[in-house]
């Protein structure tokens, strides 16, 4: 459901969605439905290496939900996953990392690096897909947390029962590593930040039981994303495409583990003057200006300032007066789990 963020249009929804066009388990109008009753704004599905049901006529508004279709290219050893939205085509399967991610960037469409930190070896079946070469150019964007990665990560022969029964438990933040990447390349460019649900609904068997593993809304009532319009989002499906597009691209954009709560009322503005801003935007000057954050509930807040904790402090608000230019960005936290983490506001830079 839309709200508004002062000046903005606060719409929420999930990022990295299969079905059964690749390894999901439901087909497209079944997850659009499933989406639509835990009030999903939007909906990103990026199957592997096939554009089937955009091709099939599947992308558009489903009601008030808007569905956009894309693809997860990867290369042939399987790594270098990369979400690709509004490709005129699914590129060459032996292309490179570079070529793929350089030929997304001539064709305008939107690039996401997908689960890109991944590292695991406890069982032999679930190998990581991890992106290793960070000299390619032409990505707007990075997976700083995949839920379903961070479930694997964390699976061994001895507790994946546990695991099936509660999987939500086992999502609690982004690594450090894929943290300080972001803040680097975020120090010369915009660079968005975003969570993937990854979502499959896998089927699991652990002798004689068989059980769902992430049931799609389960998925979509744990990592949302929260983008920022501005204007209300059209109900012309080309135009509403559009402003998601340049959301994502702008960094409007917070995302959130809603097993503690809605971020809706989350609130992260500079200000200096008559300007204001949000995530993604920039303020000309470190000369009087000032950060606010403000949150649903209390929580243990964080500023980071060009990849480094500068403040914490446990409230429901913050109010900093710059002093230094950079990128600023914010993390909330309840109980050491991760709960919001926003894009950088640009100071001076």
């Amino acid at each position: 459901m839309v709200r508004r963020v002062d000046d903005w249009y606060q719409y929420t929804g999930c990022v990295h969605i299969h079905t059964t066009e690749s390894d999901g388990t439901r087909s497209l109008a079944e997850v659009v439905a499933l989406g639509q009753e835990v009030g999903l704004d939007f909906m990103m599905f990026s199957d592997h290496m096939t554009l089937s049901n955009r091709d099939a006529g599947k992308e558009g508004l489903y009601n008030k939900t808007l569905v956009l279709v894309g693809y997860e290219h990867n290369d042939l050893n399987d790594h270098h996953h990369y979400l690709l939205f509004g490709s005129p085509r699914v590129y060459d399967a032996d292309m490179t990392a570079a070529q793929y991610v350089a030929a997304g960037a001539r064709d305008g469409a939107l690039g996401i690096m997908a689960h890109p930190d991944e590292v695991r070896d406890a069982l032999k079946n679930h190998p990581p897909y991890p992106w290793d070469d960070w000299s390619v150019v032409g990505f707007d964007g990075i997976e700083i947390w995949n839920q379903m990665s961070e479930w694997t990560e964390k699976l061994t022969r001895f507790n994946q029962l546990a695991m099936v029964f509660s999987p939500r438990k086992s999502i609690v933040a982004p690594t450090d590593r894929i943290l300080a990447k972001w803040d680097e390349i975020s120090l010369t460019r915009k660079c968005v930040g975003l969570a993937g649900v990854d979502a499959h609904a896998f089927g699991i068997r652990i002798w004689p039981f068989s059980f769902e593993v992430f049931p799609y809304k389960v998925h979509f009532k744990s990592l949302r994303c929260y983008l920022l319009f501005d204007e209300a989002m059209s109900t012309d499906f080309e135009k509403a495409k559009a402003q998601l597009y340049d959301a994502i691209r702008g960094c409007r954009l917070f995302f959130a583990n809603e097993r503690w709560g809605s971020a809706e009322k989350f609130r992260f503005v500079g200000e200096c003057g008559s300007e204001t801003v949000v995530c993604g935007g920039s303020l000309a000057s470190e000369q009087n200006a000032r950060l606010m954050v403000s949150l649903p509930t209390r929580a243990t807040l964080r500023l980071i300032h060009n990849g480094r904790k500068i403040l914490e402090t446990v409230s429901h608000e913050l109010e900093y007066q710059v002093s230094a230019k950079g990128i600023y960005r914010v993390e909330a936290f309840k109980d050491h789990r991760g709960w919001i983490f926003s894009n950088h506001i640009r100071v001076g830079c």
